[in-house]
């Protein structure tokens, strides 16, 4: 009899399991908040603006011309200020003074209860629609759903996720479409704060950071 490790082989299930759904919680409720902390932010009924970054812990007051009242604000500013403060502190980083009543932070969905189905979402459907995603009002950002990366349309520039085999997430920006490298379909993609230094300027450093990560490993948001 062939012995049993002969017909062994490694489970890479995990590959393709997709990440949880991501939910916006207003930023006043949320206590872990602290330098380089990312946000949403926005006017309800009017836009929404992700990947802001809050840069300073203490907080302050602001007034907007149109209500005559102060409202709690976080110093917030855009993801290129913040990330290249960060290996030059001596720049002045911009920011604004934004209220905390109109930011929010995403949050994974809850973990998955002990029939693998996540607590706070839906069951998944087998076709979906454009129409799904049109919303009644915009007083919050929209939970967003993944999405495997080959469905996903163009990945350069846009915000991945891909994880390990101890399940852990880790996020990426895609800086290439899918290409083939040696019969795999693979993006190459860099972490975040890679993704705004290499646009404004060289960091030989940051050259052999660049990963090439299989295409099935990735998810998108939508």
């Amino acid at each position: 009899m062939m012995d049993a490790e002969f017909f062994a082989f490694e489970d890479i299930m995990w590959q393709t399991v997709p990440p949880p759904s991501r939910h916006p919680i207003p930023a006043a409720f949320v206590r872990d908040l602290d330098v380089g902390s990312e946000l949403t932010i926005g006017i309800p009924g009017r836009y929404f603006i992700d990947g802001q970054i809050v840069l300073r812990t203490e907080r302050s007051s602001v007034e907007f011309p149109d209500d005559g009242e102060l409202h709690e604000a976080l110093a917030v500013c855009a993801p290129m200020h913040y990330w290249t403060w960060r290996v030059a502190p001596g720049r002045n980083p911009v920011m604004q003074w934004w209220p905390v009543e109109h930011a929010w932070v995403y949050r994974d969905a809850l973990p998955a209860d002990v029939s693998g189905r996540l607590v706070t979402d839906e069951p998944a459907t087998e076709a979906s629609s454009w129409l799904d995603r049109v919303r009644a009002d915009l007083e919050q950002p929209p939970v967003l759903k993944p999405i495997g990366a080959r469905e996903a349309g163009a990945l350069t520039g846009r915000t991945l996720r891909s994880r390990n085999a101890q399940g852990e997430w880790f996020w990426f920006v895609g800086v290439s479409e899918p290409l083939d490298v040696d019969g795999d379909f693979c993006v190459r993609a860099v972490p975040h704060s890679h993704w705004w230094l290499h646009q404004v300027g060289y960091y030989p450093e940051l050259q052999d950071k660049v990963r090439t990560i299989p295409l099935h490993r990735l998810f998108a948001y939508a």
